[in-house]
């Protein structure tokens, strides 16, 4: 994995995880949950999608698609639910890649030719 996309990956985290707690949060409606998750998080992430791998740069898209397009016609509190499922699930993604390719801990590491 290149660096700058282990980085956009970690960004992507961050701010999943910031969305997915607005999402979760029996403080904000969730319409407005969605919305403001959308414009703190998901808009500013997108300024980087070229780095994200391309699954989850498509699945990221979509979603942000699929929240313009109910937005214009009127969000719906099942739609609001759908897509914001539909960000928890991206989020799984990117902590599933993160893991995948992060590996051990380099302290962790037995360097063989020393041991």
């Amino acid at each position: 994995m290149q660096w700058d996309s282990a980085i956009t990956l970690a960004y992507a985290a961050e701010q999943l995880f910031a969305a997915s707690q607005l999402l979760t949060s029996d403080l904000v409606p969730g319409s407005r949950a969605l919305r403001m998750a959308y414009d703190r998080h998901i808009v500013p992430l997108l300024e980087n999608e070229r780095f994200l791998p391309e699954d989850i740069r498509e699945k990221l898209m979509g979603a942000h698609q699929s929240f313009v397009s109910a937005n214009c016609t009127g969000l719906s509190h099942d739609c609001a639910r759908q897509l914001a499922s539909e960000l928890m699930n991206i989020l799984r993604d990117v902590s599933r890649t993160l893991n995948r390719n992060s590996g051990p801990p380099s302290w962790n590491v037995i360097d063989e030719r020393i041991a």
